[in-house]
């Protein structure tokens, strides 16, 4: 059969379609595909409602599934470092690792385990073993229970590379190491109770790092993330992390280095007087900026008023005041033990009658309101006299006659009297109050004090004696400073009050501009000018004493001294024999830099038995070596007039 027959054959056997079978088969087909597409499209909508749904608003039972793979994960940043003055670090953050402990999966038996883990790693066992026991108790007590087994038990400390190296060889199950932030302090106990201390969370808990929480505080990011059953990560959503925010670094006004000078100095003149204690700041008078703030306690083991033994009888007795007996009169602070940033920090919370070193105040204002004339003489009764109510008044300087100006130089007592009883009781008050007394200083430490000023309802003529020479008011050593740099601002600021300030400022910052009078500022001058002949007295007295040698001094200085007997807790008065002995002077005379305060916290008995417990003597030589050596390294050029003349 040839290919042509072949072809017939089959066209003639092939069916015949009709045209309109045809096209019902073609529209039955378009059916089916328009039915499917439709059935998909409607499963798509329905996945994605779902979905959605799901997302949106899932339902009790699966969401507690959901949370499950869910997971989220804390993205921590830096906390801001606390810097010196020149950029030198404070306060810093690291990482570290610590230790934690899963109880559920820790090995039994659980005492050997505990054992072998603090031996391993060097760690307490008690602590450790208390903290593990405690929760894998609690977890029993929870079996059976709706509350949640307990999963992480945290071990205090961090740990170091010897630690981390041994616990990752340990292999022991149920022990994990975790990163952790370190706050670092490379300054030591050279500035612990300004810079303060972080707690636990990092939070800012004393001194500058509480103070300046908001700026040094990083904002915590954080990382969501679906995993598997077995906690491997699946996916990241874009919207699923939230970045971490590091905190701001802070510059604070102290300088390392002017620190370190005020221990060393602070810490000779505490020796040299056999004092309890001592606190020293000094200030750049411009600016109100801090450069240096020391507070040192010496521990004598000196018994406090009232704390006698209980007798064998077991009968609790309390002590009289004995005059004869050296006390301890700085007020106790436990925490100080633990550590010094834990402690007060005296230059700011604790406050002391001042003595003469208070003088320069209200001799200014008597001086301002011409109550009295700078070459006014002032009948000073040979240094012996009895106010009008009969309280008796001695003086130091005992002289018959002293002008008003003298009477500033010599620290006249008699003559303050008679001065500021020219000014009434209210004018008295609100002199002092002017000066920023009684009100804190605003320098932003926690815990600062606003010292004592008698209320007005309060005010007696026994009052009016007292403040003249520097009692019945109470102060803080920052409250001073700032009054004392009213003498100390540059020519067209004196008679303004600084704005006291504890972090840095650049040298064209307005608060440097910023005027609060206190002075017209020939008053001030003139007070400075009085207290210019104290600071050569001082001077020469010292020389004469051996205690410096004044050809060597580079800086000519004015400023003032005081003591002041220190009063008793139980309210009978004043300790016989125990003192607080100060000097506040400004450096150089005519350009001043620097304003330094010290004040020396009871001073030992051989001291007071030779009469060289007195400001001038005790606080004066480290007030004296301070301003050289911080002068010197500030770069400031010698101020004395013979050096100058020689140059």
């Amino acid at each position: 059969m040839t290919n042509k027959d072949a072809q017939d054959r089959g066209a003639l056997t092939a069916p015949i379609l009709p045209e309109e079978f045809r096209n019902e088969q073609r529209e039955r087909s378009e059916r089916v595909g328009t039915i499917a597409l439709v059935a998909i499209t409607l499963a798509l909508v329905f996945v994605t409602v779902r979905v959605g749904q799901l997302q949106m608003a899932p339902g009790e039972p699966i969401e507690s599934r959901m949370s499950d793979r869910a997971t989220g994960r804390a993205e921590l940043a830096r906390r801001g470092q606390i810097l010196d003055r020149r950029g030198r670090t404070l306060a810093a953050t690291r990482a570290g690792r610590r230790l934690f402990v899963d109880p559920m999966h820790f090995p039994k038996p659980y005492d050997e385990s505990i054992v072998g883990l603090c031996a391993a790693l060097s760690l307490d066992t008690d602590l450790v073993g208390s903290r593990i026991m405690r929760a894998i108790s609690e977890n029993h007590a929870r079996r059976g229970s709706d509350r949640a087994l307990i999963r992480y038990v945290r071990i205090p400390g961090v740990l170091n590379d010897r630690q981390i190296a041994k616990t990752s060889g340990l292999g022991m199950p149920g022990v994990h190491l975790e990163r952790v932030r370190v706050r670092e302090a490379p300054s030591g106990v050279a500035l612990s109770a300004i810079v303060g201390k972080v707690g636990i969370d990092h939070n800012g808990l004393l001194g500058a790092e509480y103070a300046f929480e908001g700026a040094l505080e990083e904002s915590r990011g954080e990382i969501t993330y679906i995993h598997d059953a077995r906690g491997r990560p699946l996916w990241l959503n874009a919207s699923g992390r939230e970045a971490a925010r590091p905190g701001e670094d802070l510059r604070l006004s102290i300088d390392l280095v002017l620190q370190e000078i005020a221990i060393e100095e602070l810490e000779r003149g505490m020796d040299d007087a056999d004092a309890a204690g001592g606190r020293l700041i000094a200030m750049d008078p411009a600016s109100g900026e801090i450069l240096a703030m020391v507070d040192l306690i010496r521990d004598l083991g000196l018994p406090r008023l009232g704390s006698t033994p209980a007798s064998p009888d077991g009968a609790s007795k309390t002590a009289r005041y004995d005059p004869e007996v050296r006390y301890a009169t700085i007020p106790e602070d436990p925490r100080r033990l633990a550590h010094p940033s834990l402690g007060r920090n005296r230059c700011v919370e604790d406050v002391y009658e001042p003595g003469s070193t208070f003088k320069p105040y209200l001799w200014s204002v008597v001086t301002e309101l011409g109550l009295a004339q700078a070459h006014e003489e002032f009948d000073t009764e040979g240094g012996f006299w009895r106010t009008d109510y009969g309280r008796p008044i001695k003086d130091v300087v005992q002289l018959k006659r002293q002008s008003w100006l003298d009477v500033l130089v010599n620290s006249s007592n008699i003559g303050m009297i008679k001065g500021v009883d020219r000014l009434s009781h209210r004018q008295t008050q609100e002199a002092i109050r002017r000066f920023g007394f009684g009100s804190p200083s605003g320098v932003g430490l926690p815990g600062e004090a606003a010292g004592l000023v008698t209320s007005s309802a309060k005010w007696s003529k026994y009052t009016q004696t007292s403040v003249s020479f520097g009692y019945e008011v109470a102060v803080t050593p920052v409250q001073m400073i700032r009054a004392f740099s009213t003498f100390a601002r540059p020519s067209d600021l004196v008679g303004t009050m600084a704005t006291i300030r504890l972090t840095a400022s650049p040298s064209d910052d307005p608060w440097k501009r910023m005027v609060h009078r206190v002075l017209p500022a020939w008053t001030a001058d003139l007070a400075k000018a009085g207290m210019e002949q104290v600071g050569a007295k001082v001077d020469r007295k010292l020389d004469e004493a051996g205690v410096i040698d004044r050809d060597a001094l580079r800086y000519d200085i004015f400023g003032k001294s005081g003591t002041a007997r220190v009063p008793r807790p139980d309210g009978g008065g004043y300790f016989e024999n125990q003192y607080f002995s100060s000097f506040v002077a400004g450096a150089p005379v005519h350009e001043p830099r620097i304003v330094v305060l010290v004040v020396i916290d009871d001073p030992g008995p051989e001291r007071v038995a030779s009469r060289t417990h007195f400001g001038s003597q005790v606080a004066g030589p480290v007030v004296r070596r301070y301003v050289e050596r911080a002068l010197a390294y500030m770069g400031t050029a010698p101020t004395r007039r013979d050096l100058v003349a020689a140059r």
